[in-house]
């Protein structure tokens, strides 16, 4: 589908607040909920859908600064690999503006798609990682086989997470 309007231009207070508020919300999910899941695969990276609507609602600049910061963030949280979660938010603000001008972002099925090529990154990157930890044939299938199962999972609830931010636009 072809966009019919542009990004916002502008960020208000309130926008602010809100962000703010929906991002401590979901860090703590992910910071609390998530590790306590008990298989690998099911431990998404909740924020990597947020980036979506933050690249959508914001301007660019301000969306990939944001990102970074919040990557910044989960790096500290996590301790093991870093920088995946700063580059992974910034490349999915960047992908998400670079393509917005062409595509209807309201979509669910375009968020999934973009989401799930994002996440698709972030698990070939943490595979690719874990790769060069000493292990046996069978434990590095099952962990890409727990990557791929957590990009799926990450497609699926992408629109459940972005919808809370998105602005209602008009149709006019």
């Amino acid at each position: 589908m072809i966009a019919s309007g542009s990004l916002t231009q502008g960020i208000t207070v309130g926008q602010m607040i809100k962000t703010t508020l929906y991002s401590f919300f979901v860090l703590a999910l992910q910071a609390h909920l998530i590790p306590r899941l008990p298989y690998q695969a099911l431990r998404v990276d909740l924020l990597l859908p947020l980036m979506f609507a933050i690249a959508v609602e914001w301007p660019p600049l301000v969306g990939v600064l944001w990102a970074g910061f919040w990557g910044f963030v989960v790096d500290n949280f996590s301790g093991v690999f870093w920088g995946l979660h700063v580059g992974s938010y910034m490349a999915t603000v960047c992908l998400v503006n670079m393509a917005s001008e062409r595509f209807d972002w309201s979509n669910p099925a375009y968020q999934m798609g973009l989401v799930g090529l994002c996440a698709l990154g972030q698990s070939i990157a943490l595979g690719l990682y874990l790769s060069f930890v000493p292990m046996e044939v069978p434990e590095l299938t099952s962990i890409w086989i727990g990557l791929g199962i957590r990009t799926l999972l990450s497609v699926t609830i992408a629109p459940f997470l972005i919808y809370p931010m998105l602005t209602p636009r008009s149709t006019i």
